[in-house]
């Protein structure tokens, strides 16, 4: 039997195949839009477009796409699809290119600014809040994802997609706290126990340092018997030398006090 955080992982993963999917259904559904009041030139540029897209030729999609804005620099089409063009052509290139990167920023800018349009264009910007959820999911901003998906619901509060991702990205985020706070606790411990470890190494640092005193002590003893033992004979000497002075004293005291007795007795008067 499966536990639930192996079905929760299950879960994810068949849902992040499914978002990388999606970009390219998004668009399609997007490019459907451009028969919609459009002019001739621009349409056919943006059918051209369309065509060399859904074919994974990207770039050259791209280009047609800038040859749609040049007719109508007002097209919210054109853009929403010159910005998914742009996303992939820089997810081809390799990590760190520097045209990746400006493709990929040209790309958010152009998503980003269909998003802004809110109410307006609903249905398109409703998508392009969802795109860009789904390059924050993909770059583990899960709280960024879950800001979009939620504005792409309530844009459209009938995209399944969206509210499907937003639960995933919940879900998703919870595991990325939870594992954070693992990852604090361990930390402290660590740290508790590093301060355990120095103060156990102190100890026996101290330990040894007095067992070392000890063992030289008991070593100087051994290589000089004859200083050691010359060093109890004169304790012995000085003992002694103390109590025969002190027996003189005593003896002196005894005779002094005596004598005193004698000669009171001597002056008494004969009655």
């Amino acid at each position: 039997m499966e536990t639930k955080q192996g079905n929760m992982s299950r879960i994810l993963r068949i849902s992040l195949m499914l978002l990388i999917c999606i970009v390219a259904t998004l668009g399609q559904t997007a490019m459907a839009e451009s028969k919609v009041k459009s002019t001739r030139p621009e349409r056919r540029a943006i059918n051209a477009g369309n065509k060399l897209y859904n074919e994974g030729k990207f770039t050259e999609a791209s280009l047609e796409y800038r040859k749609a804005l040049e007719v109508q620099p007002q097209s919210d089409v054109a853009r929403f699809n010159l910005g998914l063009s742009c996303i992939r052509v820089a997810e081809q290139k390799e990590k760190g290119d520097s045209i990746g990167a400006k493709l990929m920023n040209e790309g958010v800018a152009n998503l980003t600014e269909i998003a802004a349009l809110g109410n307006k264009k609903a249905d398109l910007s409703s998508k392009a809040n969802y795109n860009l959820g789904n390059l924050k999911f993909q770059s583990e901003d899960y709280a960024g994802a879950i800001s979009f998906y939620k504005q792409a619901l309530r844009l459209n509060p009938n995209f399944n997609d969206a509210r499907r991702n937003l639960r995933i990205a919940q879900l998703r985020l919870q595991n990325q706290q939870d594992q954070n706070k693992d990852d604090q606790n361990k930390d402290q411990n660590k740290d508790q126990q590093d301060k355990e470890d120095q103060q156990q190494n102190q100890d026996q640092q101290q330990n040894q340092d007095e067992q070392q005193n000890q063992d030289q002590q008991e070593q100087n003893e051994k290589q000089n018997p004859a200083e050691n033992e010359l060093s109890k004979q004169a304790a012995q000497q000085i003992l002694n030398a103390v109590e025969n002075n002190e027996s003189r004293t005593r003896a002196r005291k005894g005779n002094e006090q005596g004598t005193k007795a004698q000669g009171g007795a001597g002056n008494m008067r004969k009655w």
